[in-house]
This record gives structure tokens, sequence and C-alpha cells, in this order.
């Protein structure tokens, strides 16, 4: 079960405009539908500003749902440790590769102010690793 949320929340994030060549089963659309769902709830973010969210515009509610998206996943611990190694471990074969180059281009990024920034500044850097195929939830 671990590893499928690893793989979907993989896929989200990283392969969003490739939609059009991946089909993602119905189960995985629904948990990604709930991911979103309980993030933009727990973060205070609108549906509105998380349809108008430009890359590299710094919005606190923004920041903190990516924090949610981070936590949620396991992509970082609750001390704010992003867990390089076991994304990349846990990386479905189909994606693995693109994902591995990215991550290990952002494996140093400044901390921030507190771990929503930190989390904006991880996927900023995935982003500029690798803006063909990345994407917010």
């Amino acid at each position: 079960m671990a590893k499928m949320f690893w793989n979907i929340f993989v896929a989200v994030s990283l392969l969003g405009y490739l939609e059009a060549r991946i089909t993602l089963p119905p189960e995985i659309e629904a948990f990604i539908d709930k991911l979103h769902a309980h993030c933009i709830e727990n973060s205070d973010l609108t549906e509105e500003d998380h349809a108008a969210y430009e890359v590299g515009h710094k919005n606190e509610a923004l920041m903190c749902y990516m924090k949610c998206l981070m936590l949620e996943s396991k992509w970082m611990s609750s001390d704010g440790e992003i867990q390089y190694d076991s994304i990349i471990q846990n990386a479905h074969p189909s994606y693995a590769d693109l994902l591995t180059a990215a991550i290990n281009k952002c494996r140093s990024i400044e901390n921030g102010a507190d771990l929503c920034e930190k989390s904006y500044n991880f996927n900023y850097c995935m982003h500029q690793a690798d803006p063909e195929n990345w994407f917010l939830v």
C-alpha cells in the first residue's frame, strides 16, 4: 500500500503534462482527488488560487498546500527532511529515470523560513529541473 501511495504521488507530481500519453486508473485518479481535497482543506488555499498558480509566485497558502502534499505523500518527514532516496527507490519504473534526474538536481535546496517555504523551494526546484513534466497537483 505504501509503495502504491508513493507511485501515485510521483505520477501526479512529475508526470502531469504526460497525462495524454499515460492513462491513470480510476482508483488512482480518485486517490489524487482525495489528496488534493485534503490539502486544499488543510492549507487555506482556494481552488481559484490553485488554478491561477504561476510558477515562481510565492503565496503562503500555496506553500502550505505544497507542505501538505509533501507530508501526506511521505516525501518529507515532519521534521523537514526530504526523503530523496526513498522517493527514487519507490518510483514506478515507467517514470523512474525522469524522477531521478529531477530529484538529483534538487538535493540541495534552501530550507526557507518554515516547512511551507521548504516545500515550495523543493517544488520550484523540481519545476526548474524538469519544467516540461512538472505540474501542481
